[in-house]
């Protein structure tokens, strides 16, 4: 409940107004047979002038062929205006790194004009006087800064860029200095998983917000997939988990109210549960609208128009898939955590419905380590991927871009069969 001061008859008048979740308001705008795009995602450029060993886009930045694919200045603009007439209240600008598009500008500032919520996801080197000015003038709703180590040796081995740490930190502190909304972030690798600390106390030390992800996702062009160099193992993702009390205490409370066994848990009929092609979706940089910006696979083209019938027709029928086997994770109880969701299945193996074993190891351990036996699940997950383990690089993958090509060779890793594990006692 927050108090305003409202006008009435000229006078104000403190008034109470009651708030809501945003996941509340779009489930009773549902109910009400609407279904607004809450939340879209813009993928303006694939394209970005660092080389970060884990990332699953990163284009050269001064790559012409490429450039010349994207949706122009004009086609951003008008598909914006299309996102903003069917309701959406938050837009994402991302890449790639976005700020290598020179009308980026132009971009942002017709995305607020229509009234939306903008985010702006960056890598952070890009940000001049002259970016943070803008920024400045015309605030985001917030910008967040992947930040890849807290040292300059560990930072510069992820992007692979001399000098990027400086120009990183220099425009963070640009931002703050400037009073813009401001979050950092990283993905936690075993290159810089013992830095991530350090990355958190930095940033409160800024008066900043601070996340990590220790799920990495593989290439969407037929590239490398993920390296397994990188992925952290289960064991070492949850004892990162277990070094922040205050993460810790927010993953056992979500366990609690989402992940715990029931008596009888029903079956998922549709294989996507989440908001993606529901109250969010994804338009990458060439005009494909599709479900979230891992599931790729089945899109629609609005490079030329037609938002509103992508969004309306197609989106729910590439939803709609119902499960066709896969009974363990259909009616797992620890599915509301897990990380192997049909957009990561689908990147990584090409199919909705095939688990991501790493993911559903790192899942188990968690869960075991917030809610123990409770969980209903062995912490070597044993029980839902069967006598054999992950290992800890993750699986070979696949490519589930939905080009055509096969994805390149790489090398075996152990294969894994799903059975049915007994019900818990």
């Amino acid at each position: 409940m927050q108090r305003r001061d409202v006008p009435v008859d000229g006078i104000l008048v403190a008034v109470s107004i009651p708030e809501i979740a945003i996941s509340d308001f779009a489930r009773s705008l549902r109910s009400n047979g609407r279904r607004p795009p809450l939340e879209g995602t813009l993928e303006t450029t694939y394209r970005c002038n660092l080389r970060c060993a884990h990332c699953y886009v990163n284009e050269a930045a001064g790559d012409a062929a490429e450039a010349a694919r994207e949706l122009d200045t004009e086609r951003q603009k008008s598909l914006i205006d299309e996102i903003a007439d069917r309701g959406c209240l938050f837009l994402l600008l991302t890449g790639g790194e976005v700020l290598v598009r020179p009308d980026f500008e132009e971009i942002y500032r017709h995305a607020l004009s229509r009234g939306l919520l903008v985010i702006v996801y960056t890598n952070g080197t890009m940000v001049t006087d002259a970016v943070a000015d803008l920024f400045a003038k015309h605030k985001p709703q917030l910008v967040e800064i992947s930040l890849y180590g807290m040292t300059r040796e560990t930072y510069e081995k992820v992007t692979q860029i001399p000098g990027s740490y400086d120009k990183c930190m220099a425009g963070i502190e640009r931002l703050i200095a400037r009073g813009v909304p401001l979050k950092l972030k990283t993905m936690a690798l075993t290159w810089n998983v013992h830095e991530v600390p350090a990355m958190q106390a930095f940033a409160e030390s800024r008066g900043l917000g601070f996340r990590f992800d220790s799920f990495l996702n593989p290439r969407v062009d037929c590239g490398a997939n993920r390296n397994g160099e990188l992925q952290l193992s289960p064991e070492q993702a949850v004892a990162l988990d277990l070094q922040n009390p205050a993460r810790l205490q927010e993953l056992r409370e979500f366990a609690l109210r989402h992940a715990m066994p029931k008596p009888v848990l029903p079956q998922q009929d549709n294989v996507y549960t989440c908001g993606a092609g529901e109250s969010g979706f994804t338009v990458d940089p060439y005009g494909q609208l599709q479900l979230c910006q891992l599931s790729r696979k089945n899109s629609v083209d609005v490079s030329a128009g037609g938002f509103v019938q992508g969004w309306d027709v197609d989106l729910p029928r590439f939803r709609s898939r119902p499960w066709q086997r896969n009974s363990i994770c259909r009616a797992c109880n620890l599915l509301p955590m897990c990380a192997s969701c049909p957009g990561a299945a689908e990147m990584e193996t090409g199919d909705v419905e095939k688990p991501v074993p790493i993911f559903c190891a790192i899942t188990h351990r968690r869960a075991f380590a917030t809610l123990g036996e409770a969980s209903g699940h062995a912490a070597d997950a044993s029980c839902c991927l069967g006598e054999a383990q992950p290992a800890p690089l993750g699986s070979a993958g696949g490519c589930g871009s939905g080009c055509g090509q096969p994805a390149q060779a790489k090398p075996a890793l152990l294969q894994l069969q799903i059975r049915r594990a007994p019900a818990p006692a």
